[in-house]
């Protein structure tokens, strides 16, 4: 939550400088259809679908539970926040459709997270069934 809420408070120039690097890196491998809207909005997703994924972490460690619809609305409000926080930033803005990709990404990490979740308990499953 920290390292978005300070990429979250980079201005408008600080936050295309750091995106244009990445761009210019990407096209160089995967050509021209790179675009800054697409590692931006990428970025969104990525940074939520993570955030999201470790609260499901926390969640399970400390309930034993798989808390996911929690995860998600938590994850999904904080990026509302974030947007909003967006709004005191030089150059910056609040955008539904940014929060809608955040969630999309919250969603994805939850999704992540079964996954593998069922994956280390099928795992732990035949280890005991060996043993």
């Amino acid at each position: 939550m920290c390292i978005i809420f300070y990429l979250s408070s980079r201005t408008a120039v600080e936050s295309s400088e750091q995106s244009s690097v990445i761009v210019d890196f990407l096209t160089r491998i995967f050509g021209k259809g790179v675009t800054d809207f697409i590692v931006r909005k990428s970025a969104h997703f990525l940074e939520f679908a993570g955030l999201c994924f470790l609260y499901c972490i926390a969640l399970y460690q400390s309930n034993k539970r798989n808390l996911l619809l929690h995860a998600i609305v938590f994850t999904s409000a904080y990026a509302g926040l974030d947007e909003i926080h967006q709004i005191f930033v030089a150059g910056r803005s609040c955008e539904l459709r940014d929060w809608a990709i955040d969630t999309l990404g919250a969603v994805a990490g939850a999704i992540g997270y079964i996954v593998l979740f069922k994956v280390f308990m099928a795992i732990k499953l035949k280890r005991c069934k060996t043993h």
